[in-house]
């Protein structure tokens, strides 16, 4: 397989996995809720709005998506993942926080905007096409742009929402975390109760680490929600402090039905995934614009991998694993290629 067959290949299957991922929180689309992962879209929202510059509609989907559902977004948490992004990366979600600061919920993106808006250097002599075919080559500059994307460094055309998106369906296991959002409210409490829900318990820092907040809000968050006796404590190794639940009886509670009729979803730390795809991305479109030895290839691509590798590895899903150091760059590749279309693709 040629380079770009290979670049090409991984941003096919990856837009069509947040096609799905989209679709199942409410995207027009084909729903896909039987995923056995619980859904989180901070850092699926930054992903998106980078791989989103190779598929207009689903950028324009997500921000449709937004309007209606907002509400349901994490803005502390989405402030904390943002931190050591690239500075694109910044700038999308500076645009897309912007418009729906003048379209929808000023109070909410105000705070959000202000903060990607006071790292942009002068945008008016650097502009850029906000989108790109496939093939990489930008899109044609439009000739009456977005005002507000233009501010942000980024020429397309005028953004208009249509607000045909469905309102996020709570009753999936994977959609857990709205559920929790809309019963104990958006922050770190119900972010806790995911980790918690998923795991046979957790020390704040664990927790605070597979949820992306500081150790010390969720340190305070898990004293609160174990005062309700509800949440309990127990010492393991070194006299640390763990918190756990009963899953069993959290469950039935949620599910609002017989805990034999349960399928709990899967934890994944999504937060280390996508931003691990980031770079797989950023890795193969470099290696698509210049032609590279095989070896050159496939040692950039393993080192990239080692995360989106591990991260499925702990989830227990029944994946292929990661190809290992020990085989050729040409097994490598193929190798690699079955991992992608097995865990991202349509089947």
């Amino acid at each position: 397989m040629s380079q770009k067959d290979f670049r090409d290949l991984f941003l096919e299957n990856i837009l069509n996995f947040l096609w799905r991922q989209w679709s199942a929180l409410g995207v027009l689309g084909e729903a896909r809720t039987k995923d056995p992962w619980i859904y989180d879209p901070e850092p699926m929202l930054l992903f998106t709005l980078e791989m989103g510059r190779y598929e207009p509609r689903l950028f324009d989907e997500v921000m449709d998506w937004l309007v209606v559902n907002g509400r349901w977004m994490d803005m502390q948490r989405l402030r904390g993942i943002l931190r050591g992004k690239e500075e694109t990366t910044r700038n999308l979600l500076g645009a897309a926080a912007t418009f729906l600061m003048t379209s929808k919920d000023e109070r909410k993106w105000k705070n959000l905007a202000r903060s990607c808006k006071s790292h942009v250097s002068d945008a008016a002599g650097n502009v850029e096409a906000l989108f790109f075919g496939k093939d990489g080559k930008p899109h044609p500059l439009s000739k009456k742009p977005d005002a507000i994307f233009l501010t942000y460094g980024y020429n397309r055309p005028q953004l208009e929402v249509r607000r045909m998106t469905r309102e996020v369906p709570v009753t999936s296991q994977s959609t857990v975390r709205f559920l929790l959002r809309a019963l104990f409210g958006i922050g770190s409490r119900s972010e806790c109760l995911a980790y918690l829900l998923t795991h046979e318990g957790g020390h704040p820092s664990e927790v605070a680490k597979g949820i992306g907040i500081s150790i010390r809000g969720a340190q305070d968050a898990l004293i609160e929600l174990s005062k309700s006796g509800l949440i309990l404590t127990r010492v393991k190794g070194r006299r640390k402090i763990e918190y756990w639940l009963s899953r069993e009886r959290w469950w039935e509670f949620l599910s609002r039905g017989s805990i034999t009729e349960i399928e709990k979803p899967i934890w994944i730390d999504w937060i280390a995934l996508y931003s691990a795809l980031s770079k797989v991305w950023v890795t193969l479109d470099d290696l698509g614009r210049e032609e590279k030895s095989d070896y050159m290839r496939s040692s950039k691509l393993r080192g990239c991998l080692e995360t989106v590798g591990n991260e499925f590895a702990k989830s227990g899903l029944d994946i292929p694993s990661i190809p290992g150091k020990d085989i050729t760059p040409e097994e490598y590749e193929r190798a690699f290629e079955a991992f992608i279309v097995n865990v991202f693709g349509a089947g």
